[in-house]
Formats: C-alpha cells, structure tokens, sequence
C-alpha cells in the first residue's frame, strides 16, 4: 500500500508538471550589434523578402538622414553603405512592397529633376533593376500632396497605410490609407477616433493581411515613458478595437517606435532610444565615457529584432479579455 502511494504521488507529480504550460521566451535583441546598431542613430528596418538585404536609416544629429543597407554573406552581414540612390537630400523610412521588387521611402527631394530646390516630405519609391534600382519616382497624387507624408507600409492587396497631417487630422499626425483599385490608389481615408488622437500617431505599420496595425503615440495614456508602441485588432466584424500598449518586452521608459515586420512573419523589429543600465552608474574615466558613448544603447537609437509571437500571445489575450483597457501589458509572463 505504501508503494502504491508513493508511485501515486509520483504520477500526480509528473502530471502536473507536463500539464503546465511551459512560459515562452520571448526577448527584444540588437539586431546585427555593431554592425547595423552601432552606438550612431540608426532607425527603421526594411528587411528583403529573401532575407539577404537589410534596410535601414542613419541620422546625424537628425540634421543628415539617409538611406543605408547592409546584404547577408555568409551568414552575416556586410558592414553598411549608403543606397545609390540616397546621400544627398533627407531620405529615411524604406519598406519593401509585397511584390519584393520596388522599395518604397520617404524623401524632400524635388519632384523636378531640374530644380534642386527641395520640397515637403513625399514617398518615393525605387523599383528593382537586375542588382540595382533604377532611379526614385514619385508616387504622386492622390497619395502625395502639398503636405507631408511619412512610413508608409502596405497590405496584400496593395493598399498603403501612411502618417501625415490632414486638414481632417484632429490635431497632430494621423493615420491614413489609400485603397488600391483597378490600378490606382485611391483618395485618402482617415482611420478615426477609433485609431487617431489628438496627441499624433506615428510609424505606423499595417499587418499584411490588415489584421492589426502597430504605430507609436503619446495620446494613450503614460504607458512606460517616452513613447510607446502600440497594437490594434481587427474583430471578427472587420472594427479595429481600441489599441493596447505592446508591453514591457517592448517599451521601456525611453522612446521606442519605428515597429515593422519581416517577410515571412516571423519577426517584429522597432526602433528604441533605450540605454545600458551601467551608463546610470556614472563614468569615472573619459575612455570609459568614449567606450560608452561609441557603443549601441548609449541614448542614441538603435534597431531591435524581436519574435512575432509576442503579437500572437497579445491577440490571444485580446481575444480573452471582454475589454482591451481591462489588459494588464505591463505584466506579461512569456
């Protein structure tokens, strides 16, 4: 009898323990450390379809902004150039359309080659020619206008999701789109309250199947800090739910922002200004305020790479909870 409940308690043991379910490890990572994240302001992440080119922006003081890209050999990747079509005017915020073979940014350049005169911030885009791009074309009305557009990002269909500042914006950026149809975008459509704030919303990305889109705002409440990113649904009525704040294994109290995807799903990279720890203890020493200061998280923005199950879990919980604001994303256990 004494055997059998020691060999009881045993198998309730082992029950429990295969009965729980095991936490994900899910962490935000620099992403190509001292390579593409280096310790300068680097932002935005374009990552090719086949997953050998890397895109991304570098910025001098926000004064200089280009386009810079980076290619995988031999599994790793080459030290940074600048695009051949960037390093003269402000360049910044590459995304690849779902066809693989144009990628898309936004640049002040002149729409007149013959006028070097720079204007408002357009999106441009480059079109693939054998191992090159060929020259930036305009994508021009109803897209464009006398405004600024900014981060454009598309769904399958080829619709884009872009930021700008609209007579109908209810104070700072929004978030807008223009449907794409019979071969022509269509005019702009302004995502309303449901999305929009009077505070801005910024970088934001649609999901390619447009399921759910992730942009930076401050209008949502004090969420970590800075600036935060943040998510928003489609329920099963095609409605976009009210964002939530993606949590602590994103957002910290620095800024972060810049969210994209990669091609086959399986990453989330952004942008955060966040910084080594050790930096807050002080530097007794100038080389080690020089080592600091020329390494990655020294304040300056740095590019992350994280799993999308991040996004799968905060659906899983949205889905769960009868109100997103009843969502607790600072306490994520993954």
């Amino acid at each position: 009898m004494k055997h059998t409940s020691t060999l009881l308690i045993i198998l309730l043991a082992f029950s429990s323990l295969f009965s729980q379910e095991k936490p994900i490890e899910i962490k935000a990572q620099l992403f190509a450390k001292n390579i593409i994240s280096t310790g300068m302001y680097e932002r935005d992440a374009a990552l090719s379809p086949d997953g050998k080119e890397f895109y991304f922006t570098i910025s001098l003081n926000r004064t200089v902004t280009h386009i810079a890209f980076s290619k995988l050999r031999n599994g790793k990747w080459t030290q940074p150039e600048i695009a051949e079509f960037s390093g003269k005017y402000h360049d910044l915020e590459p995304v690849f359309h779902p066809d693989g073979q144009r990628l898309f940014f936004v640049s002040n350049r002149p729409v007149n080659r013959n006028n070097d005169k720079t204007k408002d911030f357009d999106i441009w885009y480059v079109e693939r020619k054998d191992n090159s791009w060929g020259k930036p074309k305009n994508l021009g009305a109803p897209v464009n206008s006398q405004a600024n557009e900014f981060y454009p990002s598309f769904t399958r269909d080829g619709t884009i999701y872009f930021c700008a500042r609209y007579k109908d914006s209810e104070n700072g950026e929004d978030i807008y789109y223009c449907p794409f149809k019979n071969g022509k975008y269509q005019a702009p459509v302004n995502m309303g309250d449901s999305i929009n704030t009077p505070s801005g919303e910024y970088n934001a990305f649609i999901a390619p199947d447009g399921s759910y889109i992730m942009y930076n705002t401050h209008g949502r409440g004090k969420g970590f800090g800075s600036g935060d990113i943040y998510i928003s649904f489609k329920n099963n009525n095609g409605e976009w739910m009210q964002p939530i704040n993606m949590g602590s294994k994103i957002n910290t109290p620095q800024f972060e922002f810049c969210p994209s995807l990669s091609a086959d799903g399986k990453y989330l990279f952004f942008t955060s200004q966040k910084t080594n720890p050790e930096i807050a203890k002080g530097c007794r020493s100038y080389e080690k305020f020089k080592k600091f200061h020329n390494k990655p998280q020294n304040g300056n923005a740095d590019i992350y790479r994280i799993s999308t199950k991040i996004i799968k879990i905060l659906k899983k919980k949205v889905s769960k909870s009868k109100t997103t604001s009843s969502i607790n994303t600072n306490l994520f256990v993954l």
